[in-house]
């Protein structure tokens, strides 16, 4: 019994040796240099994106933008967030979200599933919006993030990390969204 126990001993230390070593000779391997612009390694190019606002017909219409992104979708879909959270280049459109609304994090999931993060004071305190407001921020969201990313098929909105009721106390999140047509322009 002793010498049974003393093998598996012996033959799991050799194995943890063996995955160490590999370890450390996979890490001495040669690295392929990075170039001296991180735009060329990622792929960004200069793209047209559509994000949504309210217009004074209160429903969503897409704000033309050229926006420098990546090629993958998943880095590119935090990069359209925060676009849409600085507003619209028109001052005349209203803010949809707080001023200091920020994107925590944004993740494109396999299934076609985004999730989208938001944080700041005035969401993580309670924002104290109407509905028109909240449900017009919540889908200007959903809205420019199925318009420009063909994996995308649903929004989960988050706030600080975690499931929120909802954003203002009105909409709920309590599941992924899709675009709601009635809610914008046809064009």
């Amino acid at each position: 019994m002793w010498r049974r126990h003393s093998c598996r001993r012996r033959a799991a230390a050799i194995a943890g040796a063996t995955l160490l070593l590999l370890a450390v000779f996979g890490a001495c391997r040669e690295k392929k240099a990075l170039t001296a612009n991180l735009n060329i390694e990622n792929k960004v190019t200069v793209r047209a994106i559509d994000l949504y606002f309210e217009s004074p017909d209160m429903l969503l219409v897409p704000e033309h933008r050229d926006v420098a992104l990546p090629e993958n979708p998943a880095a590119a879909v935090p990069m359209v967030v925060r676009e849409l959270l600085k507003g619209s280049a028109n001052a005349a459109v209203p803010r949809l979200f707080p001023a200091d609304a920020i994107l925590r994090a944004a993740y494109l999931l396999p299934d076609g599933t985004v999730i989208v993060d938001l944080g700041g004071p005035t969401l993580t305190d309670g924002w104290a919006t109407g509905t028109h407001q909240e449900l017009m921020a919540i889908y200007s969201l959903v809205q420019t993030l199925i318009a420009n990313f063909a994996e995308a098929k649903r929004v989960r909105i988050l706030v600080n990390g975690a499931p929120a009721e909802t954003l203002g106390g009105h909409v709920s999140l309590a599941r992924a969204l899709t675009p709601m047509p009635s809610l914008s322009a046809r064009r």
